[in-house]
């Protein structure tokens, strides 16, 4: 399979046309990532537009002791990088690799000459750009006003999707104390603690490699 036609299983790229998607991928390069490798680092300098081959990232802010807070993970299909690209300053978080995976650079020069032909290119980093600013403000209105039992609801609730609840449970995937203290901006310690308090109240229950959440009609 050509980079071209790799290129086109991503979503920004669906309705842009496959010679288009060529000419763009003969600018590209492609590398590989093993499990924590970083791609860049939080105030690097770059204007390149990072396309999810495959694999998963998780974008990262890492404070004074070297812990994370995860902003997000990006899986296939998806682009993270897009707000150097635009303005040309540092990246605004770090990215690694959390598990072996393949990502696509696409050149600035390059990506805006197809934006210029492809409307629904430049729509869809609009939208992009939009849902992740939306995501950030949650995560400061999160950090500003929630306690860390409430953020860990909030963000277990989240992590469902559209999924219906069964026995007024919600299942999610079963995250280490320390990922989800990551995810909240948390202490592995206080996460710990509020596990455990949870668990005793019946709202959330690990089973079978799953996590399950009381669905917020129970819990409010």
């Amino acid at each position: 399979m050509s980079l071209g036609e790799k290129l086109a299983d991503l979503i920004i790229f669906e309705t842009t046309e496959p010679q288009d998607l060529e000419r763009l991928a003969s600018f590209c390069k492609v590398k590989k990532f093993s499990k924590d490798e970083v791609v860049f680092h939080k105030g690097d300098v770059g204007t390149d537009l990072y396309a999810i081959l495959g694999g998963v990232f998780r974008v990262v802010i890492i404070d004074d002791k070297g812990d994370e807070i995860i902003l997000a993970y990006v899986k296939p299909g998806e682009i993270v990088g897009e707000m150097s690209m635009i303005d040309g300053l540092g990246r605004t978080g770090t990215l690694i690799a959390d598990e072996p995976s393949e990502i696509s650079l696409i050149p600035r020069k390059a990506f805006n000459e197809l934006m210029q032909k492809d409307f629904n290119v430049t729509l869809y980093l609009l939208e992009t750009l939009t849902e992740r600013l939306r995501k950030a403000d949650e995560l400061i209105e999160s950090l500003a006003f929630l306690n860390v039992k409430e953020r860990i609801i909030k963000y277990l609730l989240d992590s469902v999707g559209e999924a219906e609840p069964v026995d007024d449970y919600y299942s999610t995937k079963k995250y280490t104390h320390q990922e989800l203290s990551n995810l909240i901006g948390a202490s592995r310690e206080s996460v710990t603690k509020c596990l455990k308090i949870l668990s005793i109240e019946g709202v959330v229950k690990i089973k079978n490699e799953k996590m399950f959440i009381k669905a917020p009609s129970m819990i409010f």
